[in-house]
């Protein structure tokens, strides 16, 4: 028997005994809840994804390493092995990798020793065993029953709060034992089953089709020191968009609280090279990432090649970078917001499938957002951010 099925077992047997009133007087202690956080911040999680225990062992999500998903740069990335049919993943960081098979039910290390731990899949998402990657990564996590159930918090040791943290979350916690419940037991009437999502993986979350003309619009902003990235955060934050942003390597240090913005709002960053030739594009590429590393902790695999050709695109990707190719390139268009704002609505009016869009960095770029982004959500065409798996 499944885990749900268990779960709405009590839940049913629980009701015989209490009466109606259950549901909306139901304590954490009545069904096993969990939820997440890490660091300061709380996680929201599907039902399906919600940690449990397999085997003797707690199991988180995969998604809660990956700061793209989370917002929180626990300075862990996850990455699909290239070529693979979803069966095999990784979570790395600067100082090891693990590299999870699920048909295999292995896991080894950057070095290729089999690791006594993995991975599985249960209500069509993708789990880890929680103590054994944050050992491995040098991770904290605490485990503390609270009236909204058990909570879950991982911390890197950049957090700003300690214990007083469970004091803070408690309206946040108890919005997220209430939506479960919800969807546990609704209407006080038992739910028969539930519907999972596929396992997850970095391409569109499940169930969520593109707009009216079917497209995806995957938008970059490259900066070169045009001064208006934090004006763009604005306007990116504020409408609860994802976009990429390509820094020269030269742009980094002046921009670390942008970039500390960025990673925590759950941007994806990446390398803007000049070089043309592969030695000098090795050298700029070797330069970011060292400022990455000592700015924000954040080691990046994505690249935007300014001006080198395919040949070093394709050296580049026999190294593991991923090099991003913009569809439609507006940097540099120095016409109103108004007059590109029509002329981005234009392509997107005439395409289907996806596009991938790059715009600048310098503060008229904000300008277009401010007409750009309402005119989409009107239209009802979906913004996704662009994750190196992908392209």
């Amino acid at each position: 028997m499944s885990w749900k099925k268990r779960l709405l077992t009590l839940l049913c047997a629980a009701v015989l005994v209490l009466g109606p009133g259950l549901v909306s007087t139901a304590r954490a202690d009545t069904v096993e809840i969990y939820l997440m956080a890490e660091n300061d911040q709380m996680l929201t999680l599907p039902l399906e994804a919600m940690p449990t225990w397999i085997g003797g062992s707690l199991y988180v999500p995969y998604t809660a390493f990956d700061w793209t998903v989370t917002g929180v740069n626990l300075g862990v990335s996850y990455g699909q092995i290239q070529g693979d049919a979803g069966n095999s993943f990784m979570l790395y960081s600067l100082n090891g990798t693990l590299t999870f098979d699920l048909n295999a039910g292995t896991c080894v290390d950057r070095s290729g020793q089999l690791m006594e731990m993995r991975a599985v899949s249960r209500n069509g998402w993708i789990f880890v065993p929680l103590a054994s990657v944050c050992s491995y990564f040098g991770l904290r996590y605490s485990y503390t029953p609270t009236n909204y159930g058990t909570l879950i918090r991982i911390t890197n040791g950049q957090e700003r709060l300690g214990s007083e943290f469970i004091q803070y979350a408690q309206d946040a916690m108890r919005s997220r034992y209430n939506t479960y419940m919800k969807q546990l037991y609704p209407d006080h009437t038992p739910q028969p089953s539930i519907q999972t999502t596929p396992v997850p993986t970095p391409t569109p979350s499940p169930g969520e089709e593109p707009g009216r003309a079917e497209l995806t619009v995957y938008l970059s902003f490259q900066c070169t020191g045009g001064g208006g990235v934090s004006q763009i955060l604005d306007q990116l934050d504020g409408a609860g968009v994802k976009a990429l942003f390509l820094f020269r390597p030269e742009e980094l240090e002046a921009n670390e609280e942008n970039l500390r913005r960025i990673v925590g709002s759950g941007h994806a960053v990446g390398l803007s090279v000049e070089g043309t030739a592969l030695t000098q594009v090795e050298e700029e590429l070797a330069q970011g990432e060292a400022m990455l590393d000592r700015l924000v902790r954040l080691k990046t695999h994505t690249v935007y090649l300014e001006r080198a050709g395919r040949d070093v695109s394709t050296a580049l990707s026999a190294q593991g970078w991923a090099c991003w190719s913009p569809q439609l390139d507006q940097t540099g268009d120095t016409r109103s917001a108004a007059t590109r704002s029509s002329a981005l609505m234009n392509h997107f009016d005439s395409r289907t499938g996806s596009v991938r869009v790059m715009l600048d960095d310098r503060p008229g770029t904000a300008d277009l957002l401010g007409r750009l982004l309402p005119r989409m959500e009107r239209e009802d065409y979906r913004t996704r951010l662009a994750l190196e798996t992908w392209f």
